[in-house]
């Protein structure tokens, strides 16, 4: 297995939503011109947004490789209209990272990298620190663990941003003994540092404090996940545990209307 890192432009007039479509339609194709003759089905690729991010932004696992003729309708993610003639590779996304500060182009300088990002490239190429760092960021931003003893760091704002950025119309269902949905991590945060010390439902202070010394609060969906609800920011508040029982055995009208103004006033 080798790992790559390809560029790629989020700007400009024939530019690809490369963003976009690996959200929505869960893959893409690349063109596999001549400096990626040797990628193979099994390989990851880290894709790097250029300017004005200059950072990692992606990890993506390659699915299929020297495809003739393109499978994948992609044509709502490229306004131009312009089409590519094969052979194309096919990217899974397996991660979106979000604290791109950490996978930025001076930080990959500082480990390793060298030149610029103007082609693509296996990381092989370059020092071993590379390889390492970029595994080591990984797996912080793979952890929800490690993501939130980063997140205490961060100022509100940063976190707002972060919360915002991440948030799911649709969260991923994963197949375990029963449904759960894949959160994000910088939502749940947000939104327990927003409702500082206090239960937004009944406002009491939060009955202990957890084994980090934050006051114990609970994630709840006001519209529920599974009832199509987002993951977001404008949809979540942090309740004690008692208030969030409540919420899923009695679900109140009247406490879901009062949850909801909370929500609209705090935007």
């Amino acid at each position: 297995m080798t790992e790559w890192i390809l560029p790629y432009n989020e700007r400009g007039k024939d530019a690809f939503r490369v963003n976009d479509a690996l959200r929505n339609l869960g893959r893409i194709e690349w063109v596999q011109n001549i400096n990626l003759t040797n990628i193979n089905t099994g390989d990851i690729v880290y894709l790097y947004e250029a300017a004005p991010v200059k950072a990692i932004r992606w990890k993506c696992k390659v699915t299929d490789v020297r495809r003739e003729d393109s499978i994948i309708d992609d044509s709502a993610y490229c306004d131009s209209g312009i089409t590519y003639d094969g052979p194309f590779i096919e990217l899974e996304p397996l991660c979106e990272y979000f604290l791109l500060q950490q996978l930025s182009l001076n930080n990959l300088r500082k480990n390793g990298y060298y030149g610029n990002m103007q082609g693509s490239c296996r990381i092989e190429r370059f020092k071993p620190e590379l390889s390492e760092y970029i595994h080591k960021i990984d797996k912080i931003q793979t952890s929800d663990e490690e993501l939130t003893k980063v997140i205490q760091k961060i100022s509100m704002q940063e976190l707002e941003k972060l919360a915002r950025s991440s948030s799911k119309r649709n969260p991923e269902v994963r197949e375990i003994k029963t449904k759960q949905y894949n959160r994000s991590v910088f939502v749940s945060a947000y939104t327990k540092r927003r409702a500082g010390k206090y239960c937004e439902l009944c406002g009491e202070m939060a009955p202990f404090l957890d084994k980090d010394g934050n006051p114990y609060l609970e994630i709840h969906h006001v519209v529920w996940l599974s009832n199509g609800g987002e993951d977001s920011i404008n949809n979540t508040v942090a309740l004690c545990p008692n208030c969030h029982k409540k919420m899923h055995i009695v679900q109140e009208s009247k406490d879901v209307h009062f949850l909801q103004k909370i929500l609209d006033y705090k935007g």
